[in-house]
């Protein structure tokens, strides 16, 4: 190698200067240099940042946001029902027994004491209207993931328009299959007492990769209400945080949920209204419907716990500004022929959108592992930060610079230097050849070759001296 960057060097292939700058200036090759900076402030503060780094991964990274576990966003399923507030018959207590059980009867509010009925004294400014009493049956419509609770109901009783015998006849067709029966007037009024109705949640949520599964039934829940100070007073159990006993009685809050004999969830519909910041009976919910989007967040982990024994979840409910809800249904009359007269039924009501989130987590070995090396990286930032305070804050800057970085000689200039020294010896022993013969010439090759390592070292020295003693060199 040495003969062939001599060799390249000497049939001028590399220019002297490249744009005005010494060539081997400009190409030269950095290499790494360890270097020790006897100054113990440099080594305790470097020391420091690890240790503060090394802190930090062990305690925020792994132990408080569970940098071992491997997450899992969830998929489920939900079912709802709807129940009217009852009582025991016996005991006279309302404590939300079940229908078909035959000591339960209903415990509806009286009439005159609702004051959205027209039969109430009390005002109403959202506008009264008449009301009747329904039970969880007519009141309630069933979707994949969703329910709807009826508020309002008008009533048109119609007619068939036209029969199989009319539109058997080719080319005619029905403009209209029912139109409202003669002398009929539509009927509108209000579910009473619904908001005392109380909705039951039963979900299950799974994990596939971590194979987790969890019901409701065997999971800790709350709901959360976010700007209610009211509801969170009237809730004895409320608390700041999740299972904890930090009561409170200001908003937000988590209340904890009723629960049936089988240990699943119901709230009562003003109680879920009143979470999201609303009620029946503002912005027009009770006449015209509205639509709330019941977000149930799940999680096994907790911080600064890791992984929980059981599966949490939070209920957070949310209404969307300015909707509303109906949907239509119909009650056929007469048999055989049903068809002949209905009763149209226009219903509005809030509709609950269900959807489920989160994550459950489960350890893995892996995401310790991969945590581990990704944080690792942050221990580089302790040997820059100690470089910059070492290079450019301490009064000893320069002496920590100098010992830092370093030049070496232009290497050009030493292979020029050998070249002629080389040359001059190249020429003596030509001179002591032709006095002496052939074994003069063997050895003068072995002492030039000697000649050629000793000088060479000896240059590289003296420039080394040079650029200590502030002689020339590249700075």
């Amino acid at each position: 190698l040495h003969f062939g960057f001599t060799t390249v060097a000497n049939m001028g292939v590399l220019p002297e200067t490249l744009c005005g700058m010494d060539i081997d200036a400009a190409f030269a090759y950095p290499t790494v240099k360890m270097v020790k900076i006897q100054d113990a402030r440099l080594g305790m503060f470097k020391f420091f940042m690890v240790f503060l780094i090394a802190l930090y991964v062990a305690v925020f990274q792994l132990w408080r946001d569970g940098g071992y576990l491997q997450t899992e966003k969830v998929s489920g399923t939900a079912r709802f029902t709807l129940q009217q507030p009852t009582k025991n018959k016996t005991s006279g207590l309302s404590d939300a027994c079940s229908p078909t059980d035959p000591s339960c009867i209903n415990d509806f509010t009286p009439l005159d004491k609702l004051p959205y009925c027209v039969s109430s004294p009390d005002d109403y400014p959202m506008g009264k209207q008449s009301c009747q009493y329904y039970e969880n049956v007519g009141l309630l419509t069933m979707y994949e993931s969703s329910v709807v609770i009826t508020t309002r109901i008008t009533e048109t009783r119609q007619d068939l328009a036209c029969d199989q015998e009319s539109y058997n006849i080719s080319g005619t067709t029905c403009p209209k299959v029912y139109v409202t029966a003669p002398n009929a007037t539509e009927t509108t009024y209000y579910a009473a007492d619904v908001e005392r109705f109380t909705v039951l949640f039963d979900t299950a949520v799974l994990a596939t990769t971590l194979d987790i599964f969890g019901e409701s039934s065997e999971m800790e829940g709350w709901l959360y209400v976010e700007k209610n100070d009211a509801l969170c007073t009237q809730y004895v159990n409320a608390t700041k945080s999740q299972g904890k006993t930090d009561y409170t009685n200001a908003a937000p809050c988590y209340i904890e949920p009723n629960k049936t004999s089988a240990n699943l969830d119901y709230f009562e519909l003003e109680t879920l209204l009143q979470a999201a910041g609303s009620s029946l009976d503002m912005d027009g919910n009770r006449l015209e419907g509205a639509t709330m989007v019941m977000q149930v967040d799940y999680s096994n982990t907790l911080s600064w716990k890791g992984l929980s024994n059981k599966i949490q979840y939070t209920y957070t409910p949310t209404m969307l500004s300015g909707s509303s809800f109906k949907v239509y249904d119909s009650v056929y009359q007469g048999y055989p022929n049903y068809r002949q007269n209905r009763t149209l039924l226009n219903k509005h009501g809030i509709k609950i959108d269900l959807v489920q989130a989160g994550d459950l987590g489960a350890f893995s070995f892996a995401e310790l592992l991969v945590s581990l090396t990704t944080s690792l990286t942050l221990l580089a930032m302790a040997t820059v930060i100690t470089d910059y305070i070492a290079l450019y804050v301490l009064p000893d800057k320069e002496l920590y610079d100098g010992a830092k970085y370093e030049w070496t000689e232009d290497f050009s200039d030493l292979r020029d230097e050998m070249k002629r020294k080389r040359m001059e010896r190249g020429s003596r022993s030509s001179r002591t050849a032709a006095g002496e013969g052939g074994n003069g010439e063997t050895n003068d090759l072995s002492y030039n070759r000697l000649l050629d390592s000793n000088e060479h070292m000896d240059l590289y020295g003296q420039g080394k001296a040079k650029r200590g003693s502030g002689g020339e060199g590249k700075a």
